[in-house]
């Protein structure tokens, strides 16, 4: 297979590899704002409504969970979601896993390539990831990221890190402060004089800024060419019609945020969370910045921490070790509650899942999956997984293996 290589010039001066953000720089007043706290209806508006087969609604248990309308049958397909609103390849995974399908070829290096930054299997996903991002802000950005990441790695200092004992309500809110006073600063420099003001990142907040950019892109995306990338792909199952993109912007911004209950269980993320946005806003073009405010970076953030669907290699053999190669953000799919006996399994198909009933669902009938838990996990090391999403599970097998 010959190798396939585009170059692309990034940035209009062609004086440096981090874009020149110089023009008005600290005025972003932003058309755009993510509610910290959105205010979901007991059942979603019609004009949201994901499938035909199921209703968002209310629990009994509490929060909100998908419920059949009709008589689903084994094997039914019941949501097909859109290419993700953010998604991220870890680092190591960079040249192996391919950007737009996530195919991974057994550790072999993509040969398709753009600016030699990001990495393809095929000149079809190089195209589509061209078509998506028609603009090539996404592209733009993206390299971006590789390019600074080199002059930012590294790790946190301990001293950095909040104490457990601390006020964290209130020196969360004096660290997002101190990242605006950074802007001013930082800004007020010529680009030559900035880089003693990076940020530290590490190369876990690596995956975490790319998962941002994209997610910025998507909002930026919906509100500006809305109603011309409803699907990321065409060849899709007609039985089950993906939903469109900017419906899955319409239920991302519903989800809620974790961000400041991880922080309180994870006080170092306050460090990696402020230096992830100066990162990003450090990293992408004028047209994004917009969108990049602080409630807007640590929302997307948050959105991720309990929605997040992993990508993991393909397994062959039943006690294969899996591969960890990324993961994205299919706010279609979030509203799936847990269960440790569930009856709707996931199916990666490239950038896309498709979810299936694994057995007959009857009329009103909640619709759930599995989170990742083991099958051969007790109870205890189910709920100790499940704590990571904030959850505690009340399934009838969790409750059965509870009473015994």
């Amino acid at each position: 297979m010959t190798t396939s290589e585009i170059t692309l010039s990034c940035h209009s001066d062609g004086n440096s590899k981090i874009p020149h953000t110089d023009v008005d720089e600290n005025a972003q007043i932003s058309n755009f704002q993510l509610d910290s706290n959105p205010q979901v209806p007991d059942e979603l508006n019609p004009s949201f409504k994901i499938s035909t087969l199921f209703e968002v609604k209310q629990t009994k248990y509490g929060g909100r969970g998908c419920f059949s309308t009709q008589k689903i049958q084994e094997n039914q397909p019941v949501l097909t979601t859109n290419y993700p609103i953010g998604c991220s390849v870890v680092r190591p995974f960079r040249k192996e896993v391919c950007w737009w399908c996530f195919a991974y070829h057994d550790g072999k290096t993509l040969k398709n390539r753009i600016d030699g930054k990001l990495y393809f299997c095929s000149e079809y996903c190089m195209a589509h990831f061209t078509a998506y991002d028609p603009e090539g802000l996404l592209r733009t950005s993206l390299i971006s990221v590789e390019d600074l990441y080199s002059k930012c790695a590294g790790e946190i200092k301990d001293e950095d890190v909040p104490g457990r004992d601390e006020d964290l309500s209130s020196l969360i809110e004096l660290r997002w402060s101190q990242v605006h006073e950074w802007e001013k600063k930082i800004f007020s420099l010529k680009p030559s004089k900035r880089q003693k003001f990076f940020p530290t990142v590490t190369e876990e907040d690596y995956a975490e800024i790319k998962y941002v950019i994209t997610t910025l892109y998507s909002l930026y995306l919906d509100l500006n060419f809305s109603g011309t990338h409803n699907s990321a792909d065409s060849d899709r199952d007609p039985e089950c019609e993906p939903v469109s993109h900017s419906q899955e912007v319409e239920l991302f911004k519903l989800l809620q945020s974790s961000e400041e209950d991880k922080v309180r269980k994870y006080p170092y993320l306050l460090v990696s969370y402020t230096n992830i946005y100066k990162f990003v806003r450090l990293a992408c073009p004028i047209s994004l910045l917009p969108y990049i405010t602080t409630l807007n970076v640590r929302g997307i953030i948050g959105r991720n921490l309990t929605n997040a669907f992993g990508i993991w290699s393909h397994i062959t053999e039943h006690d294969e070790e899996r591969e960890f190669f990324g993961f994205g953000v299919y706010a279609s799919a979030s509203y799936f509650n847990h269960s440790c006996y569930p009856n709707v399994k996931k199916v990666r198909e490239g950038n896309t899942y498709k979810f299936i009933a694994s057995r007959d669902i009857f009329p009103g009938e909640e619709m759930c999956i599995s989170y990742g838990v083991r099958e051969s996990d007790n109870v205890i090391q189910r709920r100790d997984c499940l704590k990571e999403w904030f959850f505690t599970c009340g399934c009838s097998r969790c409750i059965s293996e509870s009473a015994d």
